[in-house]
């Protein structure tokens, strides 16, 4: 690997974009026919029934209790009297996690291994990813007490939102998950920081357009600037337009297609517009709407494939890589709602804000939303993809194979059983601390660069399992002294492209902490170091990612992860050039309120101490470490070995 400190003085490399394009000729054009004309071989029936079943368990997840099949007439007494749950996203959802399946399995059948992570930002979906994970047979495999019979979806229809259940939102017990879907912003970020170091990962990342707006996700759309394809797999985001968000239209509900297009392809990507047009007028022209949804959506994730490959084979096997590479991304436009119920006397549904949550809020009491309720869940025709007869027994799978066509083979290819999202953990190869520390003659020494002198030492030892996350202070906190190990890694500094590097500088805490928080739950280990007032602004995430890693730990099929690592420097104890405007001590008090068994604070009094605590915490699993202390010269209380009794009392 090429080391050194750069200065950053060659110019900017050019785009790929020609000089004298027109704006609306950036647009991405794919074959649709092609894949309309081979509808078998790219599977689209089984996708259709495959999201009717899903959208249908959806519904019945959000609404029912009892009766989940409609086995006998469906009554008040079945649906629940709390009625939890976002129903407008999930018809998307189902349709991206449909489409996710179906990619693997065609490259299954080619004989091709293809691993996939599924995030998405929308985390109120769960009634969607969980429907999915339900049928791909993850819920199951995890959760025995759901089997694949009409008795099991009898008990998971009823435990959303239910207590002892699955709650509304994804979170650690659901299966394939590496993203708490409470907080929106971060989708992006993580999904990035999960293909680092992981060449053979595809993560595909449904943003909603309401998350869009968040300051989070407008920086992490820059993240593919970050991702060497030499050492790194993939990240495919789909942007999800249905046009609002809880009670208002979203801003890119607002923009037409060339204002998007516009704006990402700025970004650095190659945009394919995947539309399903304006609301059906009846049940024919929907059919025939969300046939040709399906057909574009999978000849644009066969395009969005073979774009990554090229750009990865360019830089791994033909040793050329591609310039500033135009990763894919897919902008899907489909009705929020869609599927549902058109309108109630009071308000439109489909393709509105009202279909956001829950869309007949009143059905458990009401006969007419009652009554659209019925009517709702019998438009999936699910009788025609079950077998009868195996309901009735109630101890076999129901579902027809020609549904399930799409679910690939292996069952840890399906995105629920992929090993890295729950069982990936490697430990790190660390030098003992000794190695490190200082000379007993030494009288005065900088915490951070006795740890810098550590870090540089488990860089040269784990060149494939270290990251180190970083805003613009990695020099200035005293750091730098890494880079005689290692180098920054920017895709499209001309100094720091193509051999890459540890360390990702970066001015968005958030995305950073995404990143880190991605390369954690696949398996990985960071570091994360700031001056002590900016490092507040992840707090909400820190936290998240604790509620994540709590729940996780009491998920018995989840293993460990890495602990979350922290250095905060620049601190209000002693003036570090920077004065009042850059101390903050705050972080403290919000990770003590943390659960106690997860959360470890150190505050080393001298270097040798700063380098045993460093150590320890790179060894530790599931906790949020922080580490406080001065990137100035403080004196040396401690030799070696007093500094490891104090640190081991």
């Amino acid at each position: 690997m090429f080391t050194g400190h750069t200065e950053s003085l060659a110019p900017p490399k050019p785009s790929q974009l020609k000089q004298d394009v027109q704006l609306g000729d950036l647009a991405v054009k794919v074959d649709t026919e092609k894949v309309a004309a081979n509808q078998e071989a790219y599977q689209i029936q089984s996708l259709l029934e495959f999201q009717r079943l899903a959208n249908y368990f959806s519904v019945a997840q959000i609404f029912l209790r009892s009766n989940a099949l409609q086995s006998k007439p469906l009554t008040k007494d079945d649906v629940k009297q709390r009625l939890l749950g976002h129903f407008g996203t999930c018809p998307g959802l189902n349709l991206t996690y449909a489409h996710l399946l179906a990619l693997i399995s065609r490259e299954e059948a080619k004989g091709n291994d293809l691993k996939a992570i599924y995030i998405t930002g929308p985390g109120h979906g769960a009634p969607a990813v969980l429907s999915c994970l339900y049928l791909e047979g993850s819920i199951s495999h995890f959760y025995p007490q759901y089997p694949l019979t009409s008795a099991g979806l009898e008990k998971f229809v009823k435990a959303f939102s239910w207590p002892g259940g699955f709650p509304s939102h994804v979170n650690s017990e659901t299966p394939g998950a590496i993203h708490e879907g409470g907080e929106l912003g971060y989708a992006l970020s993580v999904a990035y920081g999960s293909v680092m170091d992981k060449p053979e990962l595809l993560t595909v990342c449904v943003v909603g357009d309401g998350e869009s707006e968040t300051g989070p996700t407008a920086t992490a759309w820059h993240a593919h600037k970050y991702l060497n394809p030499t050492e790194s797999g993939a990240v495919l985001p789909i942007l999800h337009v249905n046009g609002f968000k809880i009670s208002e239209r979203t801003i890119p509900g607002a923009m037409d297609d060339l204002e998007l297009l516009a704006l990402y392809t700025g970004y650095g990507y190659q945009v394919r517009f995947v539309e399903y047009g304006s609301l059906a007028k009846d049940e024919a022209e929907a059919e025939e709407k969300l046939l040709q949804l399906n057909i574009s959506l999978a000849a644009s994730m066969e395009w969005a494939l073979e774009e990554i490959r090229k750009i990865q084979k360019a830089a791994r096997e033909d040793k050329k890589p591609i310039v500033k590479p135009r990763w894919p991304m897919i902008i899907l436009r489909t009705p929020k709602g869609m599927t549902g119920p058109r309108a109630t006397p009071k308000h439109q549904l489909e393709g509105s804000y009202h279909s956001h949550q829950v869309p007949l809020p009143s059905s458990f009491k009401d006969d007419s939303e009652f009554e659209m309720l019925v009517r709702w869940l019998k438009s999936y025709k699910i009788e025609e993809l079950i077998d009868v007869d195996k309901i009735s027994d109630g101890t076999s799978w129901f579902v027809k194979e020609s549904a399930l066509k799409i679910v690939p083979k292996a069952l840890d290819r399906r995105p629920g059983m992929l090993k890295e999202s729950y069982a990936g953990y490697q430990p790190l190869d660390l030098p003992a601390f000794q190695e490190c520390a200082l000379k007993e003659d030494v009288k005065t020494a900088s915490l951070m660069k006795a740890i810098a002198k550590y870090l540089t030492e488990v860089v040269r030892r784990n060149p494939n399992s270290f990251r180190i996350f970083s805003p613009d202070e990695f020099e200035s906190n005293k750091l730098d002294g890494v880079f005689d190990a290692t180098i920054r890694q920017f895709q499209w500094d001309p100094e720091t492209s193509e051999p890459g590097g540890r360390v990702i500088e970066m001015l968005s805490e958030h995305t950073l902490q995404g990143f880190l928080q991605g390369y954690l739950l696949t398996g990985r280990h960071g570091l994360f170091p700031s001056y002590e007032a900016f490092i507040g602004i992840v707090t909400t995430m820190i936290e998240q990612y604790a509620k994540f890693r709590k729940v996780a730990q009491e998920t018995k099929w989840r293993e460990p992860v890495a602990s979350l690592n922290y250095i905060v420097t620049s601190t209000l104890w002693r003036q570090e050039h920077n004065g009042y405007s850059h101390q903050n001590p705050g972080l403290i008090g919000n990770l003590l309120t943390l659960p106690r068994h997860m959360t470890r604070i150190y505050l080393p009094p001298d270097a040798n101490c700063a380098v045993s605590v460093m150590a320890h915490c790179l060894n530790s699993k599931d906790y949020v470490n922080l580490i406080v202390g001065s990137k100035a010269d403080t004196p040396c209380f401690l030799t070696v070995e007093e500094a490891e009794r104090h640190c081991i009392a």
